[in-house]
């Protein structure tokens, strides 16, 4: 955001946001001052950090990228952020513009600026859910409007897992979006 610093009503400006300094370390627009001053703090105290979120951002797109040649036409994107800056639907988009994506977040701010960004798009939805309750989102309308679990489909766990305490297991969460999915998915995590 440029200029004057606007935020739709309920939203602290000055307040970062994990998401929108996500967007800033890609090099975004939908982020506030305060969301740029916690970044670049924190690349000040380890500036090794400073490649990490396009790493994971070339990934995400290389990983997309492969499921679509293998056939997957379905996108179940957890702890998304904000989509911008190469995301799923962006990339899938390129490729496959009849594919559909979802988009799953917790943060309520991320899922009211997702939800303004992608307005109109009949084939991307925004879901307000959490990752620890994977059956919550599986049956989610707003997530099965667009997803036929029945069919192969490409769940992503990029940049999120590490944000799960082990006490909310983490490999039990990724085991029942597995143990949920069709055969010829994938569930795209990166090591």
């Amino acid at each position: 955001m440029t200029g004057q610093e606007s935020a739709p009503s309920g939203i602290n400006t000055r307040i970062p946001n994990m998401a929108r300094m996500y967007d800033y370390a890609l090099g975004g627009k939908d982020n506030f001052a305060a969301d740029r001053e916690a970044v670049q703090k924190l690349f000040s105290f380890s500036p090794e950090n400073k490649d990490v979120p396009r790493a994971n951002r070339r990934f995400l797109t290389r990983a997309v990228r492969f499921a679509v040649a293998q056939g997957i036409r379905q996108f179940l994107d957890l702890g998304t952020g904000l989509p911008s800056q190469g995301h799923v639907h962006q990339v899938v988009g390129e490729l496959d513009p009849g594919a559909h994506v979802v988009y799953v977040d917790y943060d309520p701010v991320v899922v009211n600026h997702a939800r303004a960004l992608l307005m109109g798009s009949g084939s991307v939805a925004v879901v307000e859910a959490d990752i620890r309750d994977p059956d919550g989102i599986l049956t989610n309308p707003g997530v099965t409007r667009l997803i036929d679990f029945s069919q192969p489909v490409a769940v992503l766990f990029v940049a999120v897992l590490h944000g799960i305490p082990d006490e909310a297991d983490p490999a039990g969460i990724v085991r029942a979006f597995g143990r949920r999915i069709s055969p010829g998915s994938y569930l795209i995590l990166p090591t």
